[in-house]
C-alpha cells in the first residue's frame, strides 16, 4: 500500500489483503521491535492492530534521551 491508496473506502479489502500478507505474520511475531517510516504502513498497523508503530526517528530520539 502507497500514499492514499489504502486509505480509500474503496480500496479497504486490498488493502486489508495486502497487510495479510506482508505485515500479519512479521507483526504478530515481533510487534515490539517493529518500525514503519511511512504513514500509510504505521495506518495500516494502527487499523488492524490497534497498535501504534513508531518512525525510526522517534525511536532514535528515545535512544538519544
Amino acid at each position: 500500500m502507497a500514499g492514499v491508496f489504502g486509505h480509500e473506502t474503496q480500496n479497504q479489502t486490498m488493502s486489508r489483503e495486502i497487510y495479510d500478507i506482508s505485515w500479519r505474520k512479521n507483526f504478530t511475531e515481533r510487534s515490539a521491535l517493529c518500525l514503519a517510516t511511512g504513514y500509510s504502513c504505521r495506518s495500516q498497523v494502527k487499523r488492524y492492530e490497534q497498535a501504534v508503530l513508531k518512525h525510526p526517528v522517534q525511536a532514535l530520539l528515545e535512544v538519544m534521551k
